[in-house]
């Protein structure tokens, strides 16, 4: 078992891709830049919004506001969240604190709607404000791997010590680009395609489906290591 175990929190801790993509579908469509929930999927899961942003500029020419993510659809997000939103790992972070392991979040979203999910869901509890990291507080989002190795440092421990949890391409590929272990979670209902699934296993990595898989896995590290 490792010392610092992080997990991403959209797809991961929080079944909230498909509600979040949807927002942005309606938003982006009010600016005349057109794509389906599958295709958003595909190009936009994982990746923070200035990256976002910056590939819909690149293709369409259409330059959203820097705050467009932010103003324009985590309002929305957030409201949606209150009656629709689930959690995906709570038994697995209630077993890891049990063991007194130590976790953190590293997410591409912004910190207000990750606390916010995590309240919501009751995951909460098993994280400190120390121990929430946000794509905000480092120079380059996922795929690049900053954001892990900030918040490998900000809790103490080594790259090679850190075990990743991820579901999305851009996340996998940051944590590999960290040279940390990751384990591929393909827990969430976004998760479900076959393409998706393709592109994950495409990586190589350990890929689990629920939270039961994972927890096994998990459990089997440590007796391995023990």
């Amino acid at each position: 078992m490792k010392k610092l175990i992080i997990f991403d929190c959209d797809g991961v801790l929080v079944d909230s891709e498909i509600i979040a993509h949807q927002v942005g579908i309606e938003a982006l469509a009010r600016t005349n830049y057109s794509i389906t929930l599958e295709e958003s999927l595909k190009r936009f899961t994982g990746l923070s919004g200035i990256n976002e942003r910056k590939i819909i500029f690149e293709e369409s020419g259409i330059d959203l506001p820097e705050d467009f993510f932010s103003k324009t659809c985590q309002p929305q997000i957030l409201k949606a969240f209150e009656t629709e939103l689930h959690p995906l790992l709570q038994e697995v972070l209630y077993a890891l604190h049990q063991q007194n392991i130590s976790q953190c979040v590293a997410s591409s979203s912004p910190r207000e709607r990750v606390v916010r999910a995590l309240e919501i869901t009751g995951q909460k509890i098993f994280f400190t404000d120390e121990t929430i990291f946000t794509a905000q507080q480092v120079q380059k989002g996922k795929p690049a791997p900053d954001l892990f190795l900030f918040a490998a440092k900000q809790m103490g421990c080594l790259p090679k010590d850190c075990l990743v949890i991820e579901d999305s391409p851009a996340g996998i590929e940051a944590a590999l680009a960290a040279n940390m272990q990751v384990i591929g979670f393909l827990g969430g209902t976004h998760a479900r395609y076959d393409w998706y699934q393709e592109k994950i296993n495409h990586y190589q990595i350990p890929v689990v489906y629920s939270a039961q898989e994972l927890q096994a896995l998990l459990t089997s590290r440590k007796n391995e290591a023990a």
